[in-house]
């Protein structure tokens, strides 16, 4: 994707694990120009600054709104932080925001953010679901084009190893835009939290963990989760089923199969033959966003469904696995993530999600 135009973009966060990459794409994109990076860690934001030619830095988003008003502002933030850097963005007219995930920890939040950006015209995106695996917007595409038949099946082969909501968001927003289709039931088996996953003093049924179980989609067919296991994971993310072929979406390239029985075949099509870059298509879905007025795959909408599905899990895993209708009703429901998610590196320690220490300036290109 190219454009005459410039995007004025900034990253709050920028000097943060994952901001950093954010930082990077944005930097190397020529239709874009970073005009503020926001982060309190001064002197690894001063560095990045120094790297990527940014001028102009802050230590808070207030800061940066008074100064300026980006075209898009990609927040890497604790999840903590999202619902008060979002909603500043989005009342000073940010066109375009994206936070990560997973949205948050609580329902209600999660729907005000959703909620108060449409009010304003904010078009959100969270996470990367859209762009779970390599190719992945191609595929739905693909899919989308008939090339598999109407879907009579999807899966998560893995089920969701580790985290239901910080990690398994991810697959649970991605099984909803391959299949284009809603989850309107749940039925849940839970694993116990891995250590260090649950968050101090949370109460079991509010604490990230692994899970598995079914999701009845609105067009009529079943997701089936496999329990997961530790020693032998799939690659596979997220499966979908035709009438007349299968997918499955896995790195480093998916897998498509056209037909049905002894008549099937590998198909190749064409976009596979293309790169995948995974930072460059995270910014251009925003690009894009920001010049037709619509949503980005991987949405807050996703994400606050994603969120409002691994409660849903829980639950029916603390009530004898009974099918949970959606949506939920107590809006006041919460699932907190990993620490390290919830409140950052520099307040819960980089090391306690398994980095060596706090981001460093990657290697001149």
């Amino acid at each position: 994707m190219t454009s005459d135009r410039k995007y004025r973009v900034a990253v709050v966060g920028g000097a943060g694990m994952w901001g950093r990459n954010y930082l990077s794409a944005y930097a190397r994109h020529p239709s874009c120009e970073i005009v503020g990076l926001v982060d309190r860690a001064r002197d690894r934001r001063d560095a990045f600054a120094e790297r990527y030619d940014v001028s102009a830095t802050y230590d808070n988003v207030e800061e940066l709104l008074d100064r300026e008003v980006p075209d898009i502002v990609s927040a890497i933030v604790p999840v903590s932080q999202n619902h008060p850097v979002v909603t500043a963005c989005a009342e000073a007219g940010v066109r375009v925001i994206s936070c990560e995930k997973p949205l948050s920890a609580s329902l209600t939040e999660a729907d005000e953010i959703v909620g108060f950006c449409r009010q304003r015209g904010t078009l959100l995106g969270c996470g990367q679901a859209g762009i779970a695996t390599p190719f992945m917007p191609d595929v739905v595409d693909w899919i989308r084009d008939g090339h598999i038949g109407p879907l009579t099946g999807a899966a998560i082969p893995g089920g969701l190893p580790t985290e239901v909501s910080g990690g398994g968001c991810v697959q649970l927003a991605a099984t909803r835009i391959l299949t284009g289709m809603e989850v309107e039931w749940v039925e849940g088996w839970a694993l116990p939290s891995e250590g260090g996953y649950a968050a101090p003093e949370t109460a079991d049924i509010e604490a990230d963990c692994p899970a598995y179980g079914r999701l009845g989609l609105s067009g009529g067919i079943v997701c089936e989760m496999v329990r997961p296991d530790a020693e032998n994971r799939p690659s596979c993310v997220v499966a979908a089923e035709g009438e007349d072929g299968r997918v499955w979406l896995c790195g480093p390239e998916p897998v498509l199969i056209s037909g049905k029985g002894a008549a099937s075949t590998p198909v190749r099509p064409s976009f596979l033959e293309q790169p995948s870059n995974f930072f460059h298509q995270t910014i251009e879905r925003l690009m894009r966003a920001f010049d037709t007025g619509e949503e980005p795959r991987s949405s807050g909408h996703d994400m606050q469904q994603s969120l409002e599905v691994a409660i849903a899990l829980k639950l029916s895993a603390h009530s004898d696995h009974q099918r949970i209708s959606l949506p939920l009703e107590d809006r006041g429901l919460r699932l907190f993530p990993h620490p390290y998610r919830l409140f950052g590196g520099d307040v819960a320690g980089y090391e306690s999600i398994g980095y060596s220490g706090p981001p460093s300036l990657p290697s001149p290109e």
